[in-house]
């Protein structure tokens, strides 16, 4: 994605989106550094047990740029992998610290946001993650290997926290540590033999071609790359492989040097990220942003290709006096029901949002102006059907709902919403059905 193409997101839903999803998803890397930034290279979020080891507890508080924190040499090497994060690409990096006292794995991707205008989707960079390791045991592992005759190096191999094994030039694993059986689920009896790319998901096996080709040349001395494999028990798991290659004396190759270090709690994080900030908190629907973007894409499909949906307004009827009736937590309860009693009555490509407070939005592909009379009928039967409880009594929730056909037509999704909101509020307006 090209710097051009990118829209700057609000900083305060960054924030939020960060927050909400610290507390689940950090807890599963206590030992790395994890920083969520901005677009201003500001911290967003930081978590992680290192964040306690640092002298400052208050040095990455939000709103604080990375570069006032790190000292400048580490600063300066991290600074162009955040960069990159923000264009859209994900890179890895180790960095020495002052006096070569600690290697640091830098671990950055972008944080991808799916937003779209004028029919047109596409993924909006609002920001990035990085995970920051100290893998000097593992380097030094590294050092060790490369030697003839390691008098240690067995114990340090088999001690590296890094998942880390050898392989011929054919790829078949010559020695695993047992970080790398850790990670993998397999045994080193399973492994030692085998092909490391009969682990590796189809998609990505030959995602490196190029870079083993530079590395066997001579033309670069490492390279890392993210690749997805399968482990023991068939899951997916995504990792950072840094591949290095020992020579002989006559500069002749011997055996790679491959080291496995899992990333899925990252992704893990990132996609709940997204999903935070693209669905509603209380019931789980999508948000107004992203339905508005859905809404777009329809009346595109239908501008081009005729494609006809339906649009469809919902609105509890006296929600307010509810709240105040019975409180906020019976006005939550009453929200979430009727959310699910939405999603039950819909097909599973019709798309349910919570547009804010007590309106809902429903788009319904491939539908008719019949098929929508059928649909207003069957949710005006199951929205009071909800049964919520207050106290003794059992309280059920009634609706106005307003639909508007999609065509050709319909110049924008903001016209949609209009008509379909009239529509609604025409309904609001009617004398209530006498109940059969």
């Amino acid at each position: 994605m090209s710097a051009r193409a990118v829209r700057t997101l609000p900083t305060d839903q960054l924030t939020a989106t960060a927050d909400h999803a610290a507390a689940a998803a950090l807890r599963e890397l206590p030992e790395a550094l994890i920083l969520v930034f901005d677009r201003e290279l500001r911290f967003v979020l930081t978590a992680g047990q290192a964040v306690e080891r640092l002298d400052d507890s208050h040095a990455c508080r939000e709103g604080q740029l990375i570069s006032d924190v790190f000292p400048a040499d580490v600063c300066g090497q991290i600074e162009p992998l955040l960069r990159s994060a923000l264009e859209g690409e994900t890179r890895s990096r180790e960095i020495w610290t002052a006096g070569q006292r600690h290697c640091l794995m830098v671990d950055a991707g972008p944080l991808l946001l799916n937003v779209g205008e004028g029919g047109e989707e596409e993924a909006n960079v609002a920001g990035g993650v990085a995970v920051v390791l100290d893998v000097t045991a593992r380097r030094q592992a590294d050092l060790l290997a490369a030697r003839p005759q390691g008098g240690d190096f067995e114990e340090v191999f088999e001690r590296a926290p890094v998942g880390t094994g050898l392989l011929d030039r054919d790829g078949r694993w010559l020695l695993v540590n047992r970080a790398l059986c850790d990670i993998t689920g397999y045994t080193a009896d399973e492994l030692i033999g085998k092909r490391f790319d009969g682990i590796i998901h189809p998609a990505d096996a030959g995602n490196d071609l190029e870079q083993r080709r530079r590395l066997l040349a001579g033309e670069i001395p490492a390279f890392q790359i993210e690749k997805r494999y399968f482990d023991a028990a068939g899951e997916t798991v995504s990792a950072i492989l840094s591949m290095s290659l020992v020579r002989d004396r006559h500069g002749a190759p011997v055996h790679y040097i491959a080291q496995l270090q899992d990333i899925s709690e990252r992704k893990q994080l990132e996609e709940h990220l997204r999903h935070l900030a693209d669905h509603d908190p209380l019931t789980g629907l999508r948000n107004r942003r992203l339905f508005e973007h859905d809404l777009k894409l329809q009346v595109a499909r239908s501008q081009r290709y005729a494609e006809v949906a339906g649009l469809m307004v919902v609105d509890l009827d006296s929600f307010k006096r509810v709240n105040d009736s019975y409180g906020h937590k019976v006005g939550d309860d009453t929200l979430r029901a009727v959310a699910r009693a939405l999603t039950r009555r819909l097909r599973e490509t019709d798309l349910v949002a919570r547009l804010g407070g007590d309106e809902f939005a429903l788009l319904l592909p491939h539908i008719d102006q019949e098929g929508l009379g059928v649909v207003t009928e069957g949710l005006a039967r199951v929205i009071p059907a909800c049964s919520i409880d207050v106290g003794d009594d059992v309280f059920h929730p009634r609706a106005s709902i307003g639909f508007v056909l999609i065509t050709e037509q319909t110049r924008s999704a903001e016209e949609a919403l209009v008509e379909a909101d009239r529509a609604m509020y025409a309904a609001k307006r009617a004398p209530a059905a006498t109940p059969s």
